[in-house]
């Protein structure tokens, strides 16, 4: 029933634990557990950079960037005559020399929703764009999202412009706070939807239609890309219906950026996407087309402020080869859209793991925690929750790798990378689980054993009670039949001892005595049951497990012989004038009942049972053989080892038919005795043969030779005086040898 208990209780902290990491791990949860996920997965972003650079990465990207850079604006002889609005001529001769390069598609990342007739008259930038942007046809121009009273509203570049675009996707990124990780796929415009930036550009890319791809994502209310995974790109309810007036614009997905940011700068670390400044554009285009063919081109700012991110890679150290570090910075709009383009191309986005599963490794998290905290105690728990934290961690970089890693080494594919397998809340669901269930073994389990420790601290040895305290579910509290030894001690005549001491002294005399004994009964792994005035009650195989208990209740009743023997010699030495002090022990083997007996405010851990009552009959019945320790042939039978023993009678205690055999205890097996009682025993067991056999006569006679050699031999001044009461008046030729005892 308890371990029923326990399980129900650590199942109920598992679940717990797991429902409270899910909650506190979700967007709106304390503790800061998804700021903490989002930064493991920056960590692991970094881990696996892989750079499109030529020369550097495992294969070059369709992806090209072309950056309005501070020496193209601000150069004294080529430099731009004015900031605002970029220079329409400048834009339109990249456009010519892209196009002239073979480039498939060219993103512009700049607004073009204004006129500017003053600038235009200066340059006439604007005709060229627009005639730039009609002999390239591949053009893609870049939109933003303004708040309006009837909600987001997508602003188009001017008709000038757009009419010659073969595209219009909005610039609009998700909102975020400090790190950036989101991309965008559609906007919303009222209440229709228009593609992202970077969605445009892969329709095209893909020869694709992107209004196409939102129409169906406005019947199945989810933009499909493939390999996207089905839990991005929903479309909010009541987008398309107008009931929605949260404000939201974008649906986004994380990005799974593809490495560092670029720069058109050759000093500035290598990053991911070759980056070429608009300035050089044209000669480079006349030089190496091919860096352009085929390729799709962003072009926009690399050097205002107001465009620039924060992304999982800033801060994050290059080393050069000469062993030199320098950290990456910023990454403007134009590189985010890049990176989202770069999934779409590609096909690999964030993978997160399934919810099932994720439910499942948070299970184990708490169940590993939990379980080894309940089960081990706190400190193997403690090393458990250390060990799942580390190895969720690594699980969690492994998966997102693709591979099992060590530093310096790969050690082999499991699969697609990018997988994200949550980090924070299996270590918070471990985390909390190990922390609730050592509460539960410390304050909820540790009362009862503390209960037990002091129910059980006076009766067993401290080592038994950590045995009980360990398992408690051994116990059987509320009552069991089961075999137990029991032994029953009585001090001779302590009664009129006391008579002549001091009160003080008898007990001083008596707690020794107690003290002497319990130990005995202690080391030989008894329980004691009671002190009844100088009479001990103990017995063996209960609550603990004790499968020689026969054994340990001949040797404690020997043992308790040998330590009297001890302390009457040190009494005598001490006092000489105080007699030596006897003790009489019955033992007897058999099933009873053990458990707590007594009402609700007092119990106490006792034994019921016929056994019971015949060993406790058997401890006075020594006065009538005068022996020392009384044992029965039942627990004898028990007994693995052997002993010293003669047979006494056949008797049936008070209160009991049925008799038994007992024998008096001698010593173990193998230890010497009196050389007296040697030569007693040996004519007694004679004449018991004798005595067996009806003739009284030879019986009385080795008796007789049994006393001369051991004058004070009880058992046989007993059979002596039986003997001659048979002589007088035989008993029946049928008598069964039984002595049928009339008092305790």
């Amino acid at each position: 029933m308890r371990r029923v208990r326990r399980l129900a209780a650590l199942a109920t902290i598992i679940v717990s634990s797991v429902g409270a990491a899910l909650l506190l791990g979700g967007p709106l949860g304390g503790l800061g557990m998804a700021q903490f996920e989002s930064f493991t997965l920056d960590l692991r972003q970094q881990t696996v950079v892989e750079s499109f650079q030529p020369g550097r990465g495992a294969r070059e990207s369709e992806v090209v960037l072309v950056l309005f850079d501070e020496f193209t604006v601000t150069d004294s002889i080529d430099g731009w005559d004015w900031i605002t609005p970029f220079p329409r001529a400048h834009i339109a001769e990249v456009v010519d020399a892209l196009a002239s390069a073979g480039a498939r598609t060219i993103g512009v990342d700049v607004f073009l929703g204004e006129m500017y007739a003053g600038l235009n008259e200066i340059d006439g930038g604007n005709d060229l764009l627009r005639n730039a942007m009609l002999r390239a046809g591949n053009v893609v121009l870049a939109s933003p999202v303004e708040q309006t009273d009837s909600g987001p509203v997508v602003i188009e570049p001017h008709p000038f412009f757009a009419s010659a675009a073969v595209d219009v996707g909005s610039a609009e990124l998700p909102s975020s706070f400090e790190t950036f990780r989101e991309g965008a796929l559609a906007v919303r415009n009222g209440r229709r939807l228009e593609p992202s930036f970077s969605l445009a550009l892969y329709a095209h890319a893909r020869g694709l239609n992107a209004d196409s791809i939102l129409d169906v994502a406005e019947d199945e209310g989810r933009v499909t890309l493939p390999g996207l995974p089905t839990r991005f790109g929903r479309i909010p309810e009541g987008w398309l219906d107008g009931t929605d007036t949260s404000g939201r614009a974008v649906v986004p997905f994380p990005i799974n950026f593809a490495g560092p940011p670029s720069s058109a700068d050759a000093d500035a670390p290598p990053g991911t996407f070759q980056a070429s400044a608009s300035s050089a554009v044209s000669l480079m285009a006349m030089l190496s087309p091919e860096l352009f063919d085929d390729k799709v081109v962003i072009v926009g700012t690399g050097f205002h402020a107001e465009d620039r991110f924060r992304t999982p890679f800033f801060s994050y150290a290059h080393t050069d080869e000469e062993g030199g570090a320098e950290e990456y910075g910023w990454m403007y709009g134009v590189e985010v859209h890049a990176n989202a383009l770069q999934n779409m191309l590609d096909g690999r986005y964030v993978r997160p793991l399934p919810r099932a599963l994720v439910l499942l490794l948070l299970l184990l998290a708490a169940g590993a925690t939990g379980g080894t905290a309940f089960w081990r105690g706190a400190g193997w728990g403690g090393a458990a929750t250390a060990g799942v934290m580390v190895g969720v961690w690594i699980v969690g970089f492994w998966a997102w790798a693709g591979q099992p890693y060590a530093p310096g080494t790969q050690l082999t594919d499991v699969g697609r990378a990018g997988l994200w397998v949550p980090i924070a809340t299996p270590m918070l669901a471990g985390l909390l689980s190990y922390v609730a269930s050592a509460a539960y073994v410390a304050i909820v389990e540790g009362r009862e054993k503390r209960f037990l420790k002091v129910a059980f601290g006076k009766h067993l040895s401290p080592e038994r009670v950590a045995e009980i305290t360990d398992n408690p579910d051994a116990l059987a509290l509320g009552g069991e039949m089961r075999p137990l030894t029991l032994l029953f001690s009585d001090l001779a005549g302590f009664a009129s001892i006391s008579e002549n001491m001091e009160a003080g002294e008898l007990i001083s005399l008596l707690n020794e005595y107690l003290d002497e004994m319990t130990r005995v009964v202690f080391d030989e792994m008894g329980y004691l049951d009671k002190y009844i005035g100088d009479a001990i009650m103990a017995f063996w195989n209960a609550p603990n497990d004790v499968e020689d208990h026969a054994d340990r209740a001949l040797r404690t009743a020997i043992l308790m012989q040998r330590r009297l023997r001890d302390l009457n010699e040190r009494w005598g030495a001490g006092l000489g004038y105080r007699e030596p002090l006897t003790v009489r022990i019955g033992v007897h083997s058999g099933e009873v009942v053990v458990g707590n007996v007594g009402g609700q405010d007092r119990f106490d851990y006792s034994v019921i049972g016929d056994a019971v009552n015949v060993a406790a009959r058997l401890e006075p019945a020594n006065k009538t053989y005068d022996t020392l320790n009384m044992v029965s042939e039942a627990t004898l039978q028990l007994a693995r080892g052997t002993y010293r023993t003669r047979e006494l009678d056949y008797i049936a205690v008070k209160g009991k038919e049925e008799p038994i055999k007992v024998y008096e205890l001698l010593e173990m097996d193998g230890v010497g005795l009196p050389e007296e009682l040697e030569a007693a025993l040996a004519h007694y067991e004679a004449g018991l043969r004798a005595y067996r056999n009806h003739d009284w006569s030879t019986a009385r006679s080795h008796f007789e030779d049994g006393l001369a050699r051991r004058p004070q031999d009880g058992p046989c001044w007993l059979y002596v005086q039986r003997c001659d009461d048979h002589l007088a008046s035989p008993p029946p030729a049928d008598w069964d040898f039984v002595v049928r005892r009339t008092e305790k």
